[in-house]
């Protein structure tokens, strides 16, 4: 038998039949983000974490109380796994397995889905972000498909994220990967409403106002602005004495 994580629970889960949307932190933080607006969107319940001495030793502190950094949130057909750290690589099978086979039970999840973000040029101006999906079987592709949700014709998709779509297609399980273009460089909300929005569709009986998270991300891109714009005019300020240096010494 592989190598699994334990899941304490909280509270009673019955899994089989659910739907499943993994985040752990990536590429401008966008499944993160994005997870974090659904839980606290549709109110999910806290029903459990994951416990290994091979996660990092951490607790996260919200509210006033310390809580695990891998943690599972539940709402009726709906569950959240969140991750508050970047999952070490070699730690992806020992995961993948783990959801697989949720505490040795024979019931499962009825699809898993993961979120990734995937790096762009970083731009100073706002541009479309696309979200493309890939899934690991004919249905799962089809559900896609039906979506309107373009297809990640080739390429490389590493960690958790890919080893479920691989292991998915091996075993005939469902698992969509939806990936956003998003900016390596900073908290990149607008990519993570994107996907949350391209959830909203794949999900149509979940409920969700992207209003707050596109305005949120009109903050940080307005904060991002200013901090290129005056970094661009202290550059600038910082050529010209060195400009003059220049030439005092090369002319005398």
């Amino acid at each position: 038998m592989n190598e699994q994580f334990e899941i304490l629970l909280e509270k009673e889960v019955n899994i089989d039949g659910a739907t499943l949307i993994a985040a752990f932190p990536g590429v401008g933080l966008t499944s993160t983000i994005a997870a974090n607006f659904i839980v606290d969107a549709l109110k999910m319940d806290l029903v459990g974490f994951m416990l290994s001495d091979k996660l990092p030793p951490a607790a996260v502190v919200q509210g006033g109380i310390p809580l695990h950094p891998v943690r599972l949130y539940r709402k009726d057909k709906l569950a959240i796994l969140l991750s508050d750290f970047a999952l070490p690589i070699q730690l992806s099978k020992t995961m993948s397995d783990t959801l697989f086979n949720w505490n040795g039970s024979s019931k499962h999840f009825k699809t898993i889905i993961t979120l990734e973000g995937l790096m762009t040029e970083p731009t100073q101006e706002p541009k479309e972000i696309r979200v493309f999906g890939v899934g690991s079987t004919d249905p799962a592709r089809d559900w896609l498909k039906k979506a309107a949700i373009e297809i990640f014709d080739h390429g490389w998709i590493t960690g958790v994220s890919g080893l479920l779509l691989s292991e998915g297609n091996r075993l005939g399980r469902d698992v969509v990967c939806l990936l956003a273009d998003a900016n390596a460089m900073y908290p990149d909300a607008r990519s993570a409403a994107k996907l949350v929005e391209t959830i909203d569709v794949l999900l149509p009986e979940i409920e969700l106002d992207l209003k707050p998270l596109y305005e949120e991300a009109e903050k940080i891109e307005e904060n991002i602005k200013s901090q290129m714009d005056k970094a661009k005019e202290l550059l600038a300020a910082r050529q010209v004495p060195a400009s003059r240096m220049s030439k005092n010494y090369m002319y005398g």
